[in-house]
């Protein structure tokens, strides 16, 4: 029997290794190990540039934007200065910060900041020398049109316009090489008050959100061929400032404002440079009340006090801002408010701010309980936002009772849960959920809808008396999404009979994700910032969702209100009432409303009740002052929600409108602008902009870009392409050496075999 062997078509003959000295061995290699480290300096560089564009501004900085691309260059920043005066409920907040134009160039700036998500921004001042420019509240059309023919024509001028409750943008046009800019803004801001704490928040940095949906085919040119900066420098000579762009992500069918959301920031190395973004901050305290303490829970700060009046200010004087800045203060023990009301007329019309806490009971029978947990594992939650997570979901489980059941969902680019329905906290099934936490780590995008849509989908077979379980979603995550209201949207449809709990975890969280979030899904909010916070700030959730809420709450005021919210939430243990009024005069001229409040609702013990009596305008302005703007910022507010709901845009513009123009303040409608009237810059003189990163938010691992799942960016393709060049010169180099310079191949004749 005849057989034919198989051979290869080529075969690689090993030749005699020629003689080499040792020297050219060595140099060789040496050749090889030079070319190695310059391509995964590429590959370093490539992941810095994601890291720049991914971040999203971490603080107020003005921002130098070039149309013809090229390098990132900084104006130099003289100093940042920020005050809180604290009275009553309210807090009115100076924020200063002065930059000089380096360059010997004309320059446009944007200025980026982020503030917190209730401040009613009411004041604008652009300081030149000893020139100051007032700003005017507009319809943002026309505030934006004033803005561009001014900088057109040589004249100083800023725009400042809201891109989310949370995130505002300011341009400044025509600045000389070498001058120096102050921007000014004043904002009012309501003070919180949870389990017998105050507190207030001072956004320092906000956490790199990521950007959802299909790329528009206006920016898939730019995305494809173009790096982030370039792409962005076009887009922006493209559009004229028409349409604000001067961020790295391009517009997709669910955040079309993306440009606007996502500034670029420092790299890690220049992040450590000393003085970088720096930040004074000082405060003055006067509740009215003596307290038991007053703490800077992520800053250490000098403490002085005279009277029932506090003043602090930072220890340290020239802070890097990379997190946000935590005030909380307690009332001495029996001096606790359980009642409060705060009164400002303005212009003939009285407002008024009501605060009160309903009784608790201790003693009260808990019920069983269906916990869902949700934990964002995206790449923003990477570095000490992960083991916060971790940590706070290990706490959770630890909560758990025998009667309780749960489930896991984790997600990232995609959704998974630990069990396919809720299962009972039995020792085993706790176990297990400990041991998957253990494992759970940070990285992929944050498509957060189809966790939303897993965590309140409510797929057990239950029957009788299962369905009487309270059903508790607990959301853990930093809210680094650029498509909040589609997500306020998915909540209001699926939310029934679940109620939604979001803990906001990170040095910056997404306050105003985190807040609207709760909101919609007739929870609250909590805020973990640090590792040591973990127990504390977890004690106090779980002690709320063991406690029967406090429904059905009713105010009556002594005569006809315009008060928001308009509906009174339900409340968990520590919550106090609180809704801000328009006082609505019988007729024109009539004397300021006085009389009784009576705020009355329904908890497991039964029907409560509490009566206090409505002030008389206070002699004192200085006292209430801002309680207009809180009311009118969170009127504001509430129409805006109507397109949760699925009102028209052009219904809530027009309701808005109104209201900010009438109380100045920045809206998605209204833009502050200020102009100069004499010119500044010379015809001849041409004006650039150009773009300044800023400080990554503390703790937070370097991130790649988070582009859409269909899109990749030119940094992230360099990256690859670089990691592939690497990896075939080092296998390359390898056979050189090992074959001393030389590699045949030959092409045998075809051998047969018997």
């Amino acid at each position: 029997m005849f057989t034919r062997r198989k051979t290869p078509r080529y075969m690689i003959l090993e030749q005699p290794r020629p003689r080499v000295s040792v020297w050219w061995r060595w140099f060789r290699y040496f050749v090889v190990l030079f070319f190695s480290v310059v391509i995964g300096v590429l590959v370093f560089a490539a992941r810095t540039v994601d890291a720049s564009g991914m971040e999203e501004v971490s603080r107020g900085e003005l921002l130098l934007l070039a149309p013809s691309g090229g390098a990132v260059h900084a104006a130099v920043q003289l100093h940042s200065k920020v005050h809180l005066q604290i009275s009553g409920m309210v807090a009115q907040v100076q924020v200063e910060q002065r930059f000089r134009n380096a360059t010997d160039q004309w320059l446009e700036g944007v200025y980026v900041f982020p503030l917190p998500e209730n401040a009613a921004v009411n004041q604008l001042r652009l300081v030149i020398g000893e020139r100051v420019i007032v700003g005017e509240i507009k319809e943002r059309a026309e505030a934006k049109k004033i803005y561009q023919q001014a900088r057109r024509e040589g004249k100083k001028a800023s725009l400042v316009e809201q891109q989310r409750p949370n995130m505002f943008t300011s341009r400044v046009a025509n600045i000389a090489p070498g001058e120096e800019v102050a921007v000014q803004l004043r904002y009012i801001q309501r003070i919180d008050y949870h389990n017998g704490e105050f507190s207030l928040r001072f956004p320092m940095t906000i956490t790199p959100r990521y950007i959802p949906g299909q790329p528009l085919a206006r920016d898939l040119p730019f995305a494809e061929a173009f790096s982030q900066q370039e792409a962005f420098s076009r887009l922006e000579a493209l559009s004229l400032l028409t349409d604000s762009v001067h961020g790295w992500a391009v517009a997709t069918d669910q955040v079309p404002d993306a440009a606007a959301i996502t500034p670029p920031l420092q790299p890690p190395l220049m992040a450590a440079e000393p003085r970088a973004n720096t930040i004074e901050l000082s405060a003055e305290i006067d509740v009215g009340l003596l307290l038991d303490a007053v703490e800077s829970v992520y800053h250490p700060i000098k403490l002085t006090r005279s009277g029932r009046r506090y003043s602090l200010q930072l220890v340290q004087p020239e802070r890097p801002m990379d997190r946000d800045f935590m005030l909380r203060w307690r009332p001495q023990e029996g001096s606790e408010p359980q009642a409060a009301v705060f009164r400002e007329q303005v212009n003939g019309e009285d407002y008024a701010l009501l605060m009160v806490l309903p009784p608790q009971r201790a003693d009260t029978e808990v019920l069983p309980r269906e916990m869902i947990f949700v934990i964002d594992t995206s790449g923003s939650m990477g570095g000490s936002s992960i083991v916060q997570a971790r940590q706070s979901l290990q706490f959770a489980l630890g909560q758990l009772r025998s009667q309780d059941r749960f489930n896991i969902v984790e997600f990232n680019s995609s959704a998974r849960a630990l069990f396919a329905s809720a299962q009972s906290a039995s020792g085993h099934n706790v176990a297990r959920a400990r041991e998957f936490v253990r494992h759970l780590d940070a990285g992929g995008g944050t498509e957060m809808r189809s966790a939303l849509q897993l965590a309140l989908s409510d797929n057990s077979n239950r029957q009788g008396e299962e369905l009487q379980l309270l059903r508790q979603v607990v959301f853990i995550t930093d809210g680094a999404v650029g498509n909040e209201t589609a997500l306020f949207q998915e909540i209001q449809q699926r939310l029934g009979r679940s109620r939604l709990f979001t803990v906001g975890i990170g040095s910056a969280p997404n306050s105003w994700f985190m807040r609207k979030a709760a909101q919609v899904g007739r929870g609250h909010s909590t805020f973990i910032g640090d590792i040591s916070e973990v127990q504390q700030q977890m004690q106090a959730l779980f002690d709320g969702l063991s406690t029967p809420l406090s429904s059905d709450i009713r105010i009556d005021w002594p005569q006809e209100v315009e008060a928001y919210p308009a509906r009174v939430p339900d409340l968990y243990r520590g919550q106090p009432v609180l809704v801000a009024a328009r006082l609505i005069a019988a007729k024109p001229g009539s004397p300021s409303p006085v009389g009784s409040v009576t705020v009355s609702g329904r908890n497991a013990a039964g029907r409560w009740q509490r009566r206090l009596e409505l002030p008389a305008q206070a002699a004192d302005e200085q006292l209430h002052k801002g309680v207009a703007s809180v009311w009118a910022r969170q009127k504001i507010a509430e129409l805006l929600d109507g397109k949760i709901l699925g009102t028209p845009e052009d219904e809530v513009r027009a309701a808005v409108l109104p209201v900010a123009l009438a109380h100045q303040l920045v809206s998605p409608y209204t833009s502050f602008v200020a102009v100069e009237q004499r010119l500044s810059r010379p015809t001849a003189a041409t004006l650039k902009s150009k773009a300044v990163p800023n400080l990554p938010p503390a703790g937070q691992s370097p991130q790649a870009y988070a582009w859409p799942q269909t899109a990749t960016g030119a940094p992230a393709q360099l990256a690859l392409g670089s990691l592939l060049l690497l990896l075939a010169l080092l296998l390359w180099g390898l056979l050189w050496v090992q074959q001393g310079g030389r590699l045949q191949v030959h092409k045998p004749r075809n051998i047969s075999s018997i």
